[in-house]
Protein backbone atom coordinates (compact mmCIF):
# COMPACT_ATOMS: atom_id res chain seq x y z
CA UNK A 1 0.00 0.00 0.00
CA UNK A 2 2.92 2.29 0.59
CA UNK A 3 4.08 2.07 -2.99
CA UNK A 4 0.58 3.12 -4.33
CA UNK A 5 0.78 5.97 -2.14
CA UNK A 6 3.86 7.30 -3.14
CA UNK A 7 2.83 6.76 -6.79
CA UNK A 8 -0.49 8.36 -6.23
CA UNK A 9 1.26 11.39 -4.31
CA UNK A 10 4.30 11.71 -7.39
CA UNK A 11 1.31 11.92 -9.52
CA UNK A 12 -0.93 14.20 -8.34
CA UNK A 13 1.79 16.45 -7.68
CA UNK A 14 2.87 15.98 -11.74
CA UNK A 15 -0.78 16.84 -12.53
CA UNK A 16 -1.00 19.72 -10.19
CA UNK A 17 2.22 21.23 -11.63
CA UNK A 18 1.86 20.76 -14.94
CA UNK A 19 -2.19 22.32 -14.41
CA UNK A 20 -0.52 25.23 -13.32
CA UNK A 21 1.75 25.37 -15.84
CA UNK A 22 -0.93 25.26 -18.60
CA UNK A 23 -2.84 28.32 -17.05
CA UNK A 24 0.51 30.62 -17.26
CA UNK A 25 0.57 28.90 -21.05
CA UNK A 26 -3.15 29.45 -21.95
CA UNK A 27 -3.37 32.53 -20.32
CA UNK A 28 -0.23 34.18 -21.81
CA UNK A 29 -1.35 32.76 -25.37
CA UNK A 30 -5.00 33.96 -24.94
CA UNK A 31 -3.80 37.26 -23.30
CA UNK A 32 -6.00 36.68 -20.53
CA UNK A 33 -7.45 39.69 -17.83
CA UNK A 34 -9.51 38.02 -15.95
CA UNK A 35 -7.19 36.68 -12.43
CA UNK A 36 -3.32 36.37 -12.99
CA UNK A 37 -2.22 33.64 -14.12
CA UNK A 38 0.62 33.96 -12.50
CA UNK A 39 -0.28 33.67 -9.22
CA UNK A 40 -2.48 31.04 -10.31
CA UNK A 41 1.13 28.95 -11.35
CA UNK A 42 2.86 29.59 -8.19
CA UNK A 43 -0.52 28.71 -6.22
CA UNK A 44 -0.40 25.63 -7.80
CA UNK A 45 3.39 24.81 -7.81
CA UNK A 46 3.28 25.69 -3.98
CA UNK A 47 0.50 22.86 -3.79
CA UNK A 48 2.68 20.10 -5.74
CA UNK A 49 5.86 21.39 -3.96
CA UNK A 50 4.39 20.71 -0.67
CA UNK A 51 2.81 17.45 -2.14
CA UNK A 52 5.95 15.74 -3.25
CA UNK A 53 7.55 17.14 0.07
CA UNK A 54 4.47 14.98 1.73
CA UNK A 55 5.22 12.05 -1.18
CA UNK A 56 9.02 11.79 -0.26
CA UNK A 57 8.63 12.04 3.67
CA UNK A 58 6.31 8.82 3.42
CA UNK A 59 8.77 7.47 1.44
CA UNK A 60 11.61 7.76 3.43
CA UNK A 61 9.42 6.75 6.27
CA UNK A 62 9.18 9.99 8.77
CA UNK A 63 5.98 10.09 10.53
CA UNK A 64 5.83 14.25 9.81
CA UNK A 65 4.38 13.47 6.40
CA UNK A 66 1.62 11.42 7.11
CA UNK A 67 -1.09 13.84 8.45
CA UNK A 68 -0.31 17.08 5.83
CA UNK A 69 -0.39 13.89 2.98
CA UNK A 70 -3.97 13.10 4.37
CA UNK A 71 -5.12 16.66 4.09
CA UNK A 72 -4.00 16.87 0.85
CA UNK A 73 -6.11 14.14 -0.20
CA UNK A 74 -9.24 15.10 1.48
CA UNK A 75 -8.57 18.48 -0.44
CA UNK A 76 -8.08 16.86 -3.73
CA UNK A 77 -11.39 14.74 -3.16
CA UNK A 78 -12.95 18.03 -2.63
CA UNK A 79 -11.24 19.83 -5.86
CA UNK A 80 -12.58 15.92 -7.28
CA UNK A 81 -16.19 16.69 -6.44
CA UNK A 82 -16.40 20.27 -7.02
CA UNK A 83 -15.58 19.30 -10.44
CA UNK A 84 -18.11 16.73 -10.97
CA UNK A 85 -21.00 18.91 -9.86
CA UNK A 86 -19.99 21.10 -12.87
CA UNK A 87 -22.15 20.85 -16.04
CA UNK A 88 -19.84 19.65 -18.57
CA UNK A 89 -19.83 16.22 -19.20
CA UNK A 90 -15.47 16.80 -19.18
CA UNK A 91 -15.84 18.13 -15.92
CA UNK A 92 -17.90 14.96 -14.58
CA UNK A 93 -15.10 13.13 -16.07
CA UNK A 94 -12.03 15.13 -14.63
CA UNK A 95 -14.03 14.87 -11.02
CA UNK A 96 -14.24 11.01 -10.68
CA UNK A 97 -10.76 10.59 -11.66
CA UNK A 98 -9.35 13.52 -9.20
CA UNK A 99 -12.03 12.16 -6.65
CA UNK A 100 -10.85 8.33 -6.87
CA UNK A 101 -7.25 9.64 -6.86
CA UNK A 102 -7.78 11.31 -3.92
CA UNK A 103 -9.54 8.43 -2.01
CA UNK A 104 -7.26 5.84 -3.28
CA UNK A 105 -4.25 8.40 -1.81
CA UNK A 106 -6.14 8.18 2.04
CA UNK A 107 -6.76 4.74 1.98
CA UNK A 108 -3.58 3.63 0.88
CA UNK A 109 -1.84 5.53 3.39
CA UNK A 110 -4.28 4.94 5.89
CA UNK A 111 -3.75 1.59 5.47
CA UNK A 112 0.43 1.57 5.58
CA UNK A 113 1.48 1.10 8.95
CA UNK A 114 3.92 4.38 10.61
CA UNK A 115 7.36 4.54 10.30
CA UNK A 116 9.54 4.22 13.23
CA UNK A 117 11.71 7.17 12.49
CA UNK A 118 10.17 10.82 14.39
CA UNK A 119 12.94 12.56 12.99
CA UNK A 120 15.25 13.45 9.99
Amino acid sequence: MKKLALVIGASESAVIFLYGLSIVIRGTVDHSSVGSPLVQFIIYTILAASLAACTRGISKQQNWARTPYFLLQIFIGIAGYTLFSGTPLVYKGAGVIVLAAGVTGFVALFRTPQGTSTSN
